[in-house]
């Protein structure tokens, strides 16, 4: 098929073609056909000849992974087994020795944002919806085989005329059985609360030496330094989520939230006394949830997930350096929220054991966080002075989450200002 036919056949297609089934609602808010911007034909496997197609579509760039099937062409995930190694033109592929199993695809319903599904049970692929740019090839490639994440199966990504490179595809090996973190940790947290003889500690602390290790291999790729100017700028961003939050909550917990403002502001000011700290790539959005937890003979292993980055800041801040403090910040943060969830959701329970919790699974986590940074002789990647206001930060964006998404959440950011700030009026 030459070039003009390929084009004409995508062309011909309507944009409703070219998304996965359960994204169908997207479709009404595109037009009816797409231009094909580029696409990396694929060798021919025993499906037939195959396809990763970039489709414009008004403002957005559609990923299309395309198999021709009696002369028609017809998304399908399943052409990841056909990658190999190499530069394409403006495709970049890169494709581990275990490479990607074939087999019929079956869909992840849980995943909404992209187009996952897994091969062979044994790798799960996530198509983007769209390509984007995207910290997560890059960041996948810097872990792999060192244990931290899922192993990286492939990689595949689109570089456009500004030379920045768009997610196209990741593929990683898919972990049966694995529990998401807020699945596991509130699990542990409520039997912990419930008196029952669990560790209820040792898994925040294995998962601090992981995430320091995860820090330590993005530093090898470089360490930069933010000055006094972005610093600044930081305060102004925590800022501007504490005066948001303060103008959305409503109710008993704005009365609580604003009863406490200016103790909150008091922490955030604090990055006043710092002019430069260490910045290298780093998770973006971490939090319990992004540790997955599976469980073999030998006991019971936690992957990181997930490094597309924090979904509401723009690409630019995604794919920058930035302070490792903001991935523990987060980590911290969510250690608190677990214990919340479990009081929150668990009838009759006595609060306290889970609120006494919390101190003691953040020190075990941050602890071997900083020993394990320290044996490698880089201790100074933390700046510790910015893990109180970006944990102040970090709930500010969860009451601004909770005012525009999910509004029963608010109990959570509610519950960790209290604590917080108890004597206040």
């Amino acid at each position: 098929m030459t070039d003009a036919e390929l084009r004409a056949a995508l062309e011909s297609r309507t944009c409703a073609d070219l998304l996965p089934d359960r994204s169908q609602a997207r479709a009404g808010d595109l037009p009816v056909h797409a231009q094909l911007v580029d696409a990396l034909v694929l060798e021919s496997g025993n499906g037939g000849p195959a396809v990763i197609a970039l489709m414009q579509a008004a403002d957005r760039l559609l990923v299309v992974p395309a198999r021709q099937v009696d002369g028609v062409w017809r998304r399908d995930p399943d052409v990841a087994q056909q990658l190999s190694t190499g530069d394409f033109g403006r495709f970049s592929v890169l494709v581990s020795d275990r490479g990607i199993p074939g087999g019929p695809p079956r869909e992840l319903e849980v995943d909404q944002s992209n187009d996952s599904v897994i091969l062979g049970d044994s790798v799960i692929v996530k198509w983007q919806l769209e390509a984007a740019p995207s910290p997560a090839p890059a960041r996948l490639r810097a872990l792999m085989g060192l244990g931290i994440t899922p192993d990286l199966r492939a990689t595949v990504t689109w570089t456009d005329d500004n030379g920045i490179e768009h997610a196209v595809m990741t593929a990683a090996d898919y972990l049966l059985g694995a529990q998401d973190g807020w699945t596991w940790a509130v699990d542990l947290v409520r039997a912990h609360a419930q008196g029952v003889k669990v560790d209820a500690f040792g898994p925040f602390s294995d998962i601090g030496e992981q995430i320091a290790r995860m820090h330590l291999a993005f530093a090898e790729s470089g360490v930069g330094q933010w000055g006094a100017d972005d610093v600044a700028a930081l305060l102004r961003e925590c800022t501007s989520h504490a005066d948001e939050a303060i103008r959305l909550i409503d109710g008993p917990e704005g009365e609580r939230l604003r009863a406490r403002e200016a103790p909150l502001r008091a922490r955030l000011d604090a990055l006043r006394q710092i002019d430069r700290t260490p910045v290298i790539a780093i998770h973006g959005d971490l939090h319990i949830g992004q540790m997955l937890k599976t469980t073999d003979g030998v006991g019971a292993r936690y992957a990181v997930v997930d490094f597309d980055g924090n979904p509401v800041v723009s690409a630019a801040q995604r794919l920058s350096q930035q302070p490792a403090a903001r991935d523990v910040a987060g980590m911290l943060a969510s250690i608190d929220h677990v214990a919340r969830v479990v009081n929150y959701r668990t009838e009759g329970l006595d609060p306290r054991p889970a609120i006494i919790w919390i101190a003691h699974a953040q020190e075990a986590f941050l602890g071997a966080y900083q020993a394990t940074l320290e044996q490698a002789g880089q201790r100074a990647l933390l700046d510790d002075r910015l893990i109180s206001p970006l944990m102040i930060d970090q709930e500010c964006r969860e009451y601004i989450y909770s005012a525009r998404h999910l509004p029963h959440w608010r109990y959570v950011p509610d519950a960790v200002i209290c604590g917080l700030f108890p004597e206040e009026s």
